[in-house]
C-alpha cells in the first residue's frame, strides 16, 4: 500500500495509517489471498450465494466482524481499511455490514444476544436499507410489535443472511431499525441478475414482517445519517481496493506486454495513463479515509462534506481506473476469463450504491451553501 507523506501541521497526518492499522491490513490480505476465488464469479449459477459459511467463521476468528464493538475498539477507519482489502480481492463476504450491524444492535440494545452470534460467525447479518432518493421502508406499531412494509432493492449479501437488520421511518416520520429473520414470515428475497458478478445482490421485499419488541428501537436521525454515511464510505473503500488491484495489473501488464520489440509501458502515452491511474487511486484513497474518519470523530457538518466528497470524487476516480485499466489491456482486457472485467464490474456498481456521486455532489452543494448562510448570519450578527 502506497503511503503519501503528511503536510507538516495539517490534518492530513491522520490519513496516514499507524502501525497496528498496517499489520491489520497485511493480515487481511493474506487471509484474503487464500479464500478468495474469482473463478467462482465467473462460473454458471443460479440462485446460490457466493460466501462461504467457513470464510464467515475465519473473518470472525480474526475479529473483524466484531471489529467496531467495544471489546474489539476499533473503529470506522480501521473498518474502511478492511472493505477495502475485500474490494482489492474481490472477495464475496459482507464482513463490513456485518460489523456494523454488531455495532447498531449494541447501541440499539436490541437483538438479545444476536450481535454476539454474528460476531462469533454463527450468523450472517446485513443491513436491508432503501437506496438514497428510493421510498423508505415503511414501519407501524402494533401494540409493542413493529410491522414493516417496504422493499431494499439492493442488499449486498442478502441472499446468505440469516438476520437482516431494517432501516425505517415510521408515519410519524421517526426513523427506527428493526431486526428480523431473513427468512421470516412477510420477507421476501429476489437474488438480482446485477452487474457486479463478485457479489450478491438481493431485492428484500417486505410485507407485513413483524419485529418483536426486543428487536425494535426508535433511533434519532442522526443515527440514520449515520448509517447512511456508512454505508457511502463502504462502497467507496470498497472501489478503492478493487482500483488498487486494477492499477497494480496493469502496470505489471504493460511492463510484461511488447510491440515493435519493447514493452508498451515504455511508450509516453502509456506511461502518462498509468500516472493518471495512480493519482486517481490515491486521491480516491485519501478522500474515503479522511471520510471514515470522520465517521468516528467530526461533527455533523464536516463529516457531511467529507462523506460527499466519497461519494463523488472517489467513486469517479476509482470508474476512472477502471476503464483506463481496460484501454491498457487492450483486447486482453475484453476477455471472460480475464479477471479484469470483474473488478471493473465491482467498480461501476459501488458507483451506483449508497448514493450516485450525482447524488453526492448534490449532498456537498447542499452543505456548503448551508454553511455559507450560517457564517453570513453569524457576520451580520
Amino acid at each position: 500500500m502506497t503511503e503519501v507523506e503528511p503536510i507538516p501541521g495539517g490534518r492530513d497526518v491522520e490519513l496516514m495509517i499507524s502501525e497496528e492499522q498496517r499489520a491489520l491490513v497485511d493480515v487481511v490480505r493474506k487471509w484474503l489471498a487464500g479464500c478468495t476465488d474469482l473463478a467462482r464469479a465467473r462460473a454458471d449459477r443460479d440462485a446460490t450465494g457466493l460466501v462461504r459459511r467457513g470464510d464467515v467463521a475465519q473473518a470472525a476468528g480474526l475479529g473483524l466482524i466484531g471489529l467496531l464493538r467495544a471489546a474489539e475498539g476499533g473503529t470506522h477507519a480501521d473498518l474502511a481499511l478492511v472493505v477495502e482489502e475485500l474490494g482489492r480481492a474481490g472477495s464475496p463476504l459482507p464482513v463490513g455490514q456485518a460489523a456494523v450491524v454488531c455495532l447498531l444492535l449494541d447501541e440499539a440494545d436490541i437483538g438479545g444476544d444476536a450481535a454476539e452470534r454474528i460476531a462469533s460467525g454463527e450468523l450472517i447479518a446485513v443491513l436491508a436499507a432503501a437506496e438514497p432518493g428510493q421510498p423508505p421502508v415503511r414501519a407501524v406499531r402494533s401494540g409493542a410489535d413493529l410491522v414493516l412494509t417496504g422493499t431494499a432493492g439492493h442488499v449486498i449479501g442478502g441472499s446468505d443472511a440469516g438476520l437482516l437488520l431494517v432501516a425505517a421511518v415510521t408515519d410519524e416520520g421517526r426513523d427506527v431499525l428493526a431486526l428480523v429473520g431473513a427468512d421470516g414470515s412477510g420477507i421476501t428475497r429476489t437474488w438480482r441478475t446485477a452487474l457486479d458478478l463478485t457479489r450478491d445482490l438481493t431485492c428484500v421485499a417486505v410485507d407485513g414482517a413483524v419485529a418483536g419488541p426486543d428487536h425494535w428501537a426508535e433511533v434519532t436521525p442522526e443515527v440514520r445519517r449515520r448509517l447512511l454515511d456508512v454505508a457511502t464510505v463502504h462502497q467507496a473503500a470498497d472501489a478503492v481496493g478493487a482500483a488498487d488491484a486494477l492499477l497494480e495489473r496493469t502496470v505489471q501488464y504493460v511492463k510484461e506486454r511488447s510491440q515493435f520489440g519493447v514493452a508498451v509501458g515504455s511508450f509516453q502515452a502509456v506511461k502518462h495513463h498509468a500516472a493518471n491511474m495512480a493519482l486517481d487511486v490515491q486521491c480516491a484513497r485519501l478522500t474515503v479515509r479522511a471520510a471514515a474518519h470522520a465517521l468516528d470523530e467530526d461533527a455533523a457538518v464536516d463529516r457531511a462534506r467529507r462523506i460527499a466528497n466519497a461519494g463523488s470524487l472517489a467513486k469517479e476516480a476509482c470508474s476512472r481506473v477502471a476503464g483506463t485499466a481496460l484501454q491498457l489491456h487492450g483486447g486482453m482486457g475484453f476477455t471472460w476469463e480475464h479477471d479484469l472485467h470483474l473488478y471493473l464490474r465491482r467498480i461501476k456498481t459501488s458507483e451506483l450504491l449508497g448514493g450516485t456521486p450525482r447524488h453526492h455532489r448534490g449532498a456537498l452543494a447542499d452543505v456548503l451553501l448551508s454553511s455559507e448562510r450560517i457564517s453570513s448570519t453569524a457576520a451580520a450578527a
